[in-house]
């Protein structure tokens, strides 16, 4: 067999592989957003407006373990 032809189909191989997966992680990201409750989004929602406020009252401080300069 020719190296174009066993690299073609290498590339092909690696191509598929990477779209079953990218196929799969969306289901899977759509699907356990399907199964919450209200209760659970609203805390969701809680949570992300806790984090946004103290990010904009934060900005300039340590986070993380790092320094923002």
């Amino acid at each position: 067999m020719d190296i174009d032809k066993i690299a073609l189909i290498t590339l092909l191989v690696i191509m598929i592989l990477f779209g079953i997966t990218t196929i799969v992680m969306y289901l899977l990201i759509v699907g356990a957003d399907m199964c919450k409750t209200d209760e659970e989004r609203k805390i969701e929602d809680d949570e992300q407006m806790k984090y946004f406020r103290n990010y904009q009252n934060g900005k300039g401080s340590v986070k993380h373990g790092r320094c923002n300069k």
